[in-house]
Parts: structure tokens; sequence; C-alpha cells
């Protein structure tokens, strides 16, 4: 009897802790290893093997109310079908009779509810569920023994990503607006790509819209080039850098005044005189004149519109004159204007010769100054020293003084 009563004490305490591991045999296993004893191991194996299969009804209980969920249409989110799928996985390789017919039955309405979950998420979001769902279904095809589910769930796990990611991609990239926004959607999209057997076939849709794109035509395009991570984007990044690049390059595309303005301001000064110096769309360097000319308060890039030979309404000879009178004085300034490209085409080879000569004057004025000041330092150091003479001799002759004086009172 003792024994007995010390049997069913180890297998309510058994019991107990199977109800608190949620009939996990192997967590089980790990905390009461009864089995191993001698005596009640016999009969605790019985009972092991009756929690192995309360466990397995538990999971087949989960997975028809999962199922009943999804037929029902009772499920609302992404994460929910997930949920419920994943459930279904447990024991869908044993699957047979009414749940196999539901699963059956239902798989293509489960599927595109599945999928109207996504609609109205952004684009990042959406390639995140995407290879979710795609490796759930996946896994489905895997587990179930059945063949029409095995083909059914194989087929949409790669229609998940082939079509139905593909072209949410590709409608995106259509519609790119270039928005700083847009930067972390673009590497998402790369970051997926390059996880694929053939990136190429997303980065296509990619290159393909930046192809199109003029990068010099507003500076929310211009900028969104400069925030691109060359480490995350790879080749993606390269291509949009050597696409700027090109803007300045033959003089024939047209960059906007918004762009160029920006480069001013941010360090990029010499880029812009180029451009413009080298710019051959006569519009729109008229437009530029109108935006820049005399307005900056930057000599050289004025001088960079003079410096192109396009026709266009302009006041060069006005603005170089003004600049010629306001220096007047200043030697080294009329120097750095003559060195200017064109000048001589606008103001003529006369006046270009006036100023030449008005440097010759300023510099031998400079140099007769120079040499007045210096014999002028001269005599004053010559005053100075003949000062600094005289006031010692003056101290020499008081410091005889005293001596005399002693020698007459002796006498």
């Amino acid at each position: 009897m003792e024994q007995i009563n010390a049997i069913l004490e180890q297998f309510k305490s058994f019991l107990a802790t199977a109800q608190e591991l949620n009939y996990d045999p192997v967590a089980l296993y790990d905390k009461e290893p009864l089995v191993m004893q001698i005596g009640a191991g016999a009969i605790v194996f019985i009972f092991f093997i009756i929690i192995l299969m309360m466990k397995s009804k538990m999971r087949h209980a989960s997975a028809n109310k999962a199922l009943q969920s999804l037929d029902g249409g009772y499920i609302e989110t992404f994460e929910e079908y997930q949920t419920h799928l994943r459930k279904i996985l447990q024991t869908i390789k044993g699957a047979k009779g009414e749940f196999l017919a539901s699963l059956q039955a239902n798989k293509e309405n489960v599927y595109s509810s599945q999928l109207a979950t996504l609609r109205e998420l952004p684009l990042d979001e959406k390639i995140e569920k995407y290879q979710e769902m795609a490796a759930l279904y996946s896994q489905l095809a895997n587990a179930t023994k059945d063949e029409e589910l095995q083909e059914f769930y194989a087929q949409k796990a790669q229609e998940i990503l082939e079509e139905k990611l593909f072209d949410e991609i590709k409608e995106y990239m259509q519609n790119f607006s270039f928005t700083p926004e847009d930067v972390a959607v673009l590497e998402k999209i790369v970051a997926y790509a390059n996880t694929q057997e053939e990136p190429q076939t997303i980065l296509s849709l990619v290159t393909q819209k930046l192809e199109n794109e003029d990068f010099g035509s507003n500076l929310e395009t211009y900028t969104f080039v400069q925030n691109l991570d060359p480490q995350t984007l790879g080749e993606i990044y390269d291509f949009c850098k050597e696409k700027q690049e090109k803007l300045f390059e033959d003089g024939e595309t047209i960059v906007s005044a918004e762009v160029l303005e920006y480069l001013l301001e941010n360090g990029e000064e010499e880029k812009v005189f180029s451009y413009i110096k080298a710019l051959k769309v006569p519009t729109h360097l008229q437009e530029l004149y109108y935006r820049f000319f005399n307005q900056k308060g930057i000599q050289k890039l004025d001088f960079a519109f003079i410096a192109n030979p396009l026709e266009i309404n302009q006041e060069y000879a006005n603005y170089i004159e003004s600049l010629i009178t306001d220096t007047w004085r200043d030697a080294q300034e009329l120097e750095t204007i003559l060195e200017y490209e064109n000048l001589t085409n606008v103001i003529g080879h006369d006046r270009v010769r006036q100023v030449i000569e008005r440097i010759d004057v300023l510099k031998q004025e400079k140099e007769e100054n120079e040499k007045l000041q210096e014999a002028l330092e001269k005599a004053q150091e010559a005053h100075r020293i003949a000062l600094e003479t005289r006031e010692l001799l003056e101290l020499k002759e008081k410091e005889k003084e005293p001596t005399i004086l002693v020698e007459e009172e002796k006498n």
C-alpha cells in the first residue's frame, strides 16, 4: 500500500509539472526524468506516452481552431494570419479528413485575404511582410504530404516574391519621387535584391528609373543623390554619382539655378564657375545671368559669365568699368581684373591698354613713394643718431664739471 501511495504521489507531481510546462515532453523529461527511476519507471513511461498524446491532441485542437478562424473570416491583421498558419504548420503533416478538406477548400481565400492586409502598408514594410509570408508558405509546402497543398503552397511562395512583390517594387519605382523618405525605401529594395539569386531582376527596375531621371532639373533630385549611402547601395550609388557628375561635363545639360545656388552655399563654387563658363545653352545662360550676375558679391562668379562667349543680353562692359573705377588706385586689383578670360572682347584693346598704363603709373608711384619713404626713414634715423650723439656729449661734459670745481677750491 505504501508503495502504491508513493507511486500515486509521484504521478500527481508528474502531472502538475507537465501542466506547468504546457505538456512539453522535452522540458518535462529534463525536469522530471522519472523514466529513469527504478520501480516507478514503467508506470511513468505510460503516463509520458499519455502526455505526448495530450500534447498532440492540444496541437490538433489549436490547429482546428486556427483553421476555423481562417475559414470564418475573423482575422484582420497580417500577424494574425501568420500566427494561425503557424499553428496549422505544426499538424499539417498528418492532416486528413475534414481538416484536410477544409484546408484545400479555403486555401485561395486565405491567401488572397492575407495579401489584402498588406495593401495599405508602405513598401519598406511590405518587403519584410512579403518575405515572411513566402517563407511560411514554403514551410507549409515542405511539411504537408498532400500533393495538392504541396503544389499550392510552393507555387504561392514563389508567386509572393516573383510576382506580387516584384509588381509592388515596379509600381513604386515608376512613381519614385526622390524625397528623403525614399532613400530609406530604396535601401530596402536594394538590400532585398541582393538576397536574390538574380539581383539584377530587381535592380534593373531601379536603374531604369534613375536612367530616365534628370538629376539637374531640381534641388530635391540632386540632394537625393547626396544623401545616398555608398556602403548600403553599392553599384546604385556609383550609378547615381556618375550620372550626377556628367551634368557638368559637356555644357549641353541644364542644371537648375536652385542646384547651382546649393553648390555655391556648400563649398563647391568652382564647379559652378566651370559650368557657367562652358555652358552652351543661351537661354539657360540668360536665365542664370538674371539670377546670379552681380548679385552674389562673388567676383569669380561674375567673370565666369563674362568668360562665356555666348551672345546674351548683358551689361558686362558696365560691370567691368565700374569695377575698374572702384579699384583705380589699386594696381593689384587691376591686374587681377585683367587676368580674367574674354575681358579684351568686352571692353576693347584700348581700354585694356589704358588699364595697363594705369597699373604702370601706380607701380611707378609706389616705387617712388617707397624710395621717398626710405629716404625719409634714413633722414629720421640720421636725425635720431645726431640727437643721441649730442646727448652723449652733453652727458660727458657734465661728468667733467665736479673735477674742475674741486681743483679750483684747492688752489
